[in-house]
C-alpha cells in the first residue's frame, strides 16, 4: 500500500502536512456516503430479497464484467503513477490476482460462488449484460487512465485516476456488505468470496491512502475529487444495471 511516512525531503519542503492527510481522508467518505449511488436502491433489495437462479446468475455475471474491467484499468493506472504511489497499485492488483497463487484470484471465487448456488460458469458466460453495466464500463476508463493533450493537465492525470480508484475503494466496502446479506439467504454468507468485507473493513484507511498521497497541492485535491465524483456518477449506472440483473 502507498506509505503515508512521506519522505523526508517532501517533509522539509512543506509540501505534505498530516492534517491535509487527515483531511483527504475524511472528506473522500464523506462525499462518497453523501453521493446517490450510496443510498442506490439496489442496498435495500439486495438485504431483503433472496435471490432465485435466474437472479443469481445475472447479477454474478454482470459483477464480474464490471469488476473484471477494473482489473485491467487497475494495471493501466499503474503506469500512470509516481514511483512512490505504485506499490499502492500492484499490491492491490496482486490480491485480486490471488497474491501469487492464481488459483486464488478472486474471479475464481466468484465463479465458485455461483457453482455453490448452482449457477454453472457456462450460464454465466452466456447471461446478459445490462445496459447500465454497459454504459459504466463506458464511462469509468477515462478516468482510470486519463489522456490529455495538453502538457498542464496531463500531469492531473495521477491524481485523477487516484479519485477514481478511491471512489471504487470506498463503495466495494458495502457493495460486499449488502451482496453477503442477499446470499445469507442461501446459507452462503461465509463464503470465501466474502472476505473482501473483513478485508476492507480492516484496512479502511488503505482505502483513501491513494487519494490522500496527492493531496500535498491544491491541483492535486481538486484532480483526486474530479476522478472520485465521476466515478461515483458512474457507480449509479453501474448499480441500475446490477438491480436490473438481480430482478429488480
Amino acid at each position: 500500500m502507498v506509505e503515508l511516512q512521506y519522505s523526508a525531503a517532501r517533509l522539509k519542503a512543506g509540501r505534505v502536512a498530516n492534517s491535509d492527510a487527515t483531511t483527504m481522508g475524511e472528506t473522500a467518505r464523506r462525499i462518497a456516503a453523501k453521493h446517490p449511488c450510496a443510498n442506490h436502491p439496489l442496498f435495500d433489495y439486495l438485504d431483503r430479497t433472496r435471490l432465485n437462479h435466474r437472479q443469481i446468475c445475472g447479477f454474478l455475471a454482470n459483477y464480474d464484467a464490471h469488476a473484471s474491467l477494473l482489473r485491467r484499468l487497475l494495471l493501466k493506472a499503474a503506469t500512470l503513477m509516481p514511483e512512490e504511489a505504485v506499490g499502492y497499485i500492484l499490491e492491490n492488483v496482486r490480491n485480486e490476482y490471488g497474491n501469487g497463487n492464481p488459483d486464488h484470484r478472486h474471479q475464481l471465487q466468484l465463479f465458485d460462488l455461483a457453482a455453490s448456488a448452482g449457477v454453472s460458469l457456462e450460464e454465466l458466460q452466456q447471461a446478459p449484460i445490462e445496459p447500465g453495466v454497459q454504459e459504466y464500463m463506458k464511462l469509468v476508463p477515462q478516468f482510470y487512465f486519463p489522456q490529455f493533450q495538453n502538457e498542464n493537465t496531463k500531469s492531473m492525470a495521477p491524481a485523477i485516476s487516484a479519485g477514481a480508484i478511491t471512489a471504487t475503494e470506498i463503495l466495494a466496502i458495502e457493495e460486499f456488505r449488502h451482496m453477503q446479506k442477499s446470499f445469507a439467504h442461501h446459507g452462503l454468507d461465509q463464503h470465501i468470496w466474502f472476505d473482501h468485507v473483513t478485508v476492507e473493513v480492516e484496512h479502511s484507511d488503505e482505502s483513501v491512502a491513494l487519494a490522500v498521497f496527492f493531496s500535498d497541492t491544491q491541483d492535486g485535491v481538486e484532480s483526486v475529487l474530479t476522478g472520485l465524483g465521476r466515478v461515483l456518477d458512474a457507480n449509479v449506472h453501474l448499480y441500475d444495471g446490477l438491480l436490473a440483473a438481480a430482478g429488480g
